[in-house]
Formats: structure tokens, sequence, C-alpha cells
């Protein structure tokens, strides 16, 4: 019971922290007009307070410097050094709108620090038939992870209550996993995150009262993939009895991952830049086949849980084999056909229109 309470206090003290500040930070923004104002690409009309990821920053980190132990652990130093330097790209991002090749390059440095510390992939266990990685390759490499990963979390952060539901499904998957391998700091840290992102939830989910702004989502994305490399750093790690591969890794990233590709892959077979800002992520397509913004977010989290347990049911596939088997079925199910299809059956079978329905 009290290895429990250790990682569900600082959940709760996240939680009410970010509760507690996202109140005081809407009123800021609506005294100085901080505002995300509507146009051509976003989803939504009213003008709304951002920057929400300054309380998100608030509640991770005075809890997790309150119930965290880094004496023996230099990893996580260098961790959150680089969290703090993109927490503050993401706030003058919102501020002042940083150009996108500066605010790459301060990732490309944020990465670099987590590399430094230690924090390194060294194999691609796999991956097209590759394995180990040369020792000089694994810095590009796990920078590039991280960074992808980063801008993943950040380009699905266009509804109301998406990134903060897939930020609370990753840090808590990676969190238990930590918890069970006696990885103490970075349970903690994932759990603070998720207890952080669960209390802006209550305010973010649709309709919103405040956005995270690239403040919350580069936070998330980077956190959660640094934690994804440390997660990887662990010799036998192990969930109910099962051996925890890369490819749970791949099922915890996949909804954010899968729809940076998607994305990229659309806009270059429409001749368009792939960083050209456009209405086709997999929300996008959702709502326009009749969804809500809740509807769309609650449709993408669950699909992302189901593929984390179909990765559980089927752990002793080849990674290749299952990132197929994923794909596949986000290709069958996250489609037009597929969504229209379920619009008709909420409307028909069982009354209900998603684009009225409260909850859905």
């Amino acid at each position: 019971m009290n290895d429990i309470l250790q990682y569900l206090i600082p959940f709760a003290c996240a939680l009410t922290v970010t509760c507690a500040l996202l109140p005081m930070w809407i009123s800021v923004c609506k005294k100085w007009k901080l505002f995300d104002f509507p146009d051509t690409r976003k989803l939504h009309s009213p003008c709304i307070p951002t920057m929400g990821g300054l309380a998100i920053f608030g509640g991770v980190f005075m809890s997790f410097l309150l119930f965290a132990n880094m004496d023996h652990n230099g990893h996580l130093r260098y961790l959150i050094c680089a969290t703090i330097l993109l927490f503050f790209t993401g706030f003058f991002d919102d501020l002042l709108d940083i150009h996108a090749t500066r605010k790459l390059i301060i990732q490309v440095v944020a990465a670099l620090i987590v590399v430094v510390g230690g924090n390194r992939i060294t194999s691609f266990y796999g991956i097209g038939g590759l394995n180990e990685i040369p020792v000089w390759a694994q810095y590009p490499v796990t920078m590039f992870f991280i960074i992808a990963v980063t801008n993943a979390y950040n380009f699905v952060d266009g509804i109301d209550g998406l990134a903060s539901s897939l930020g609370i499904i990753g840090s808590a998957a990676f969190g238990v996993i930590f918890m069970l391998n006696g990885q103490s700091d970075f349970a903690i840290l994932s759990f603070c995150l998720a207890g952080s992102l669960v209390g802006f939830l209550f305010f973010n989910f649709h309709p919103a009262k405040i956005f995270m702004g690239d403040t919350g989502s580069l936070l998330i994305g980077f956190v959660v993939s640094t934690l994804a490399v440390n997660i990887l750093s662990i010799p036998e790690a192990a969930f109910a009895g099962l051996a925890i591969r890369p490819a749970f890794i791949a099922a915890v990233l996949f909804i954010p991952v899968y729809d940076i590709l998607r994305v990229f892959v659309i806009r270059l077979l429409n001749g368009d830049s792939p960083l050209k800002a456009d209405r086709n992520h997999l929300h996008h397509m959702i709502i326009k086949q009749g969804f809500t913004h809740k509807g769309a977010a609650v449709i993408l989290s669950v699909f992302n849980m189901l593929v984390i347990g179909l990765q559980l049911i089927f752990s002793e596939i080849d990674i290749n084999q299952f990132i197929i088997l994923s794909i596949c079925s986000a290709l069958l199910t996250l489609n037009t056909f597929s969504i229209h299809g379920a619009v008709w059956l909420f409307r028909k079978v069982f009354g209900i229109d998603p684009r009225t329905s409260p909850g859905i």
C-alpha cells in the first residue's frame, strides 16, 4: 500500500496544483487578452485563453521536486534542464510566434542535452531488420526520435482534450512500467505529468475553457519521448508477467506518430510541403464526418488504448509484424468510410446524432 501511495500522492498533488493554477491563469489571460484567436485552419470560433501549459508545467514540477529523490539519478537532471528549455520555447512561441527554424534549433539543443546526459537509443530492436546502433550514430538517432515525437504531440494538439488525453495515456503507461521496475524517480515524473494533465483536462475537454498552446504540447511531447528512451534502457522490463518490448513504446506513441506520418504522406501526394499547415489530421477527418471535438478525442484515445491492448495480447510477435498490424488496423478503422459508417450507426440504430449529442 505504501508503494502505491508513493506514486498516488505525487499524482494527486500535480492534479491539485494544476486545477488551482488554471482559474487564476484564465483570469490573467482575459485581463491581458492572451487568447488563441480563430483562423481558417483552427476549428474553434470564440477567442479562448491559451498557454495553459504554464499550469501543467507548474503542476508537474512542483509535485515532482517535492516528492522525487534525484541524488543518484544524473539522467533526470539533464532531462529536467532540457524540459525547462522546451517549456520556455513553447511559452515564448505562444507569445511572440517564434520562427519555425529557430524553434527547431532549440529542440535540437534540448534533445542534445538529454543525449549528452546518457539517455540514448542503442538499438533498432529489429525494426526493418536493424539491431545494434554504433555509438556515434546513437546521438543523432535518439535526437531525431525525441524531436519527431515532440512535434507529433505538438501537431496532434488541434482539438479540445486530444493532446492531454493522449499524454495521460502515454505518461500513465510509462509510469506503470517504471514503477514495476523500481525506477521510482521516473515513475514519479510520469505520474506527475499524468496527474497534471488530468487536472488540465477538466478545463480543456470540449467546450474548452483554455488551450495548452505550444507551452503545453511541446512539454508533453518532450517528456513522453524522453521517458520512452529511458523505458528502452531497462534491461528486463515486465508488465503483468509479459515482456515489454519496443513494440510497447510503438503502441503507446501510435496515434501521434501515425497521424503526423499520415499527414506528411497526404501533403506530399498533393504536391505540398510536409510542413504546410492544413486540415488533414485524423481529428479533422473525424469531425468532418459528423463527430464533435469530444467524440473525435474519445475515438482517437480509445483507439490508442486498443493498440496498447493489442501489443499486450500479441506480445510475442515480431515488432515489424506488430507495426504492420497496427497500421492496417488504423487504415481499416480511422478512415472516412468507417467513421461515416459509425455516424450512420449512431443516428439510425441508436437514434443519436453525434453533432448534437453532448456525450459524443
